[in-house]
């Protein structure tokens, strides 16, 4: 059954897909129609699911379960990777090729939108300092509701990242 994402409890958990691109605003709507019909036949034994899917910024699909209700088993899991890849599908046919599990590039969030930056070249960019500390990435590992809305967009300094930001010799 649909449950608009900001109703979900902060429990729920979630799972963050990230495009190779930008979806445009047809997309982007096409997309959440479909996501709404999926999640209002997703089931776990049987059993509905209170699920969720909504798009943060043209570039991330979430998929979100409440698992108080009934929890999602890992063959209704496998179904939420499927109703996912028949989305790239249908949006690599009508436009250019889109992938949400293209794990090669990072996104980061600069001037109130997403940039992504190949993996390699956002590790030489920290390193030399061109991408500071501070900048903002995503975290989409997070297990729930409540650390998506509290830390998904995190500084580099915080995230898996850190480890390539320039050492600070000790005095």
């Amino acid at each position: 059954m649909y449950i608009p994402f900001d109703e979900m409890p902060d429990t729920a958990r979630v799972w963050i897909y990230q495009a190779n691109r930008s979806l445009n605003a047809t997309e982007e709507d096409y997309a959440f129609q479909l996501g709404q019909q999926f999640a209002n036949r997703w089931a776990a034994h049987g059993q509905p699911l209170q699920a969720s899917v909504q798009l943060f910024h043209r570039y991330f699909l979430v998929v979100a379960v409440d698992e108080q209700h009934y929890a999602a088993s890992g063959c209704s899991i496998d179904s939420s990777v499927a109703f996912v890849r028949e989305l790239e599908q249908k949006f690599t046919l009508e436009q250019s090729a889109l992938s949400f599990f293209d794990r090669t590039q990072i996104a980061f969030w600069q001037d109130e939108q997403v940039h992504l930056i190949p993996m390699a070249q956002a590790k030489m960019q920290i390193k030399e300092g061109d991408i500071q500390p501070d900048a903002i990435t995503f975290d989409n590992n997070v297990p729930n509701k409540e650390a998506f809305n509290i830390r998904w967009k995190i500084p580099v300094k915080s995230s898996w990242l850190a480890r390539y930001l320039p050492k600070v010799p000790s005095a």
